[in-house]
């Protein structure tokens, strides 16, 4: 009877995953320029247009504002983009770690929840899921890469083709800035280029790869290098912000710092190829990074500010 309980709850968490991935694919179709109409949506689903219009009011009562143009195409709005938050980063973290704390079965609770969200900037971004989202498939990339084992890249949009279906294949590098897989099809044998925005989700195989490995290794700047080396920095928000939105892949590599010192709430520790890549984003932003490791690293910083023409 145990057993059967805990199968039941397993069940139950996997129908709570696939529901939640579908809804995060929804807002990444609703990001997409021209947006979809209800019909385009149920093809991409697979399913009745009922169903969409469902998500479609989940994600309204969560926050987003979802508008259609003169041919009756769904996207998502997002007025005012670059408009200065209410609150900082640290204290939306702060208000997150409460909101978890309370008892949101309570009807004072959940109320709480839905004001909180719907009149700040807790309800997260699109661009921000979908960089979340990339993040997370170039991670799986590079470990399968590492690994030498195939991967199943599902739903992947061809607009080639027009086609949306898996396809299985062995990566062999990450290329662009880490914005394009190259890979050889297993189907056809065949070395194509995929782009990582267009893959819906990562399946990593057990079946090893039977093609040489590349000879890059690139790091979250796109840079190459003998070996890996270790950098720690901590950052502002504005620093963390413009990290992510240029280096996505580098968003596994940051954490809130436990000790933030004055405006430096942000700490990246990772691993690069080259102090060249990373050390353009420091150089860019000197009054907002902050060098914590490794002397190697700061070094190679003041060469370059000395060596400076201004």
């Amino acid at each position: 009877m145990l057993l059967a309980y805990h199968w039941v709850l397993f069940y139950q968490h996997m129908i709570e995953q696939a529901k939640l991935l579908r809804v995060f694919t929804l807002i990444r179709l609703l990001k997409q320029q021209p947006g979809r109409t209800l019909p385009e949506l149920a093809q991409a689903f697979d399913c009745h247009p009922r169903t969409i219009t469902r998500y479609l009011a989940l994600l309204e009562e969560i926050g987003y504002f979802i508008d259609e143009d003169g041919q009756r195409r769904k996207f998502i709005f997002e007025a005012e983009p670059d408009k200065p938050s209410y609150f900082s980063p640290e204290e939306i973290g702060v208000m997150r770690q409460a909101l978890a704390a309370l008892d949101l079965e309570s009807p004072l609770g959940e109320s709480l929840r839905r004001k909180l969200y719907l009149t700040s900037e807790l309800i997260p971004l699109a661009d921000e899921l979908l960089d979340m989202h990339q993040g997370r498939v170039v991670q799986q990339l590079v470990a399968a890469i590492k690994d030498r084992c195939r991967v199943r890249l599902l739903r992947y949009q061809s607009p080639n083709s027009g086609t949306v279906r898996d396809r299985e294949v062995e990566p062999l590098a990450l290329t662009d800035n880490y914005a394009q897989l190259n890979a050889v099809e297993v189907e056809s044998g065949q070395l194509r280029t995929y782009k990582i925005r267009r893959i819906e989700a990562i399946e990593v195989l057990a079946t090893p790869c039977d093609h040489p490995a590349s000879e890059e290794h690139l790091d979250v700047f796109g840079m190459t290098g003998p070996a890996w080396l270790t950098v720690t920095l901590r950052l502002t928000a504005r620093a963390y912000r413009l990290l992510v939105e240029e280096h996505a892949a580098a968003r596994s590599y940051v954490l809130p710092d436990p000790v933030p010192a004055s405006d430096l709430g942000y700490l990246f520790r990772g691993e690069v190829r080259s102090y060249l890549g990373i050390g353009r984003f420091v150089l860019g932003l000197p009054t907002e990074v902050e060098v914590v490791e490794p002397t190697e690293f700061r070094e190679f910083l003041r060469e370059k500010v000395g060596r400076a023409r201004w």
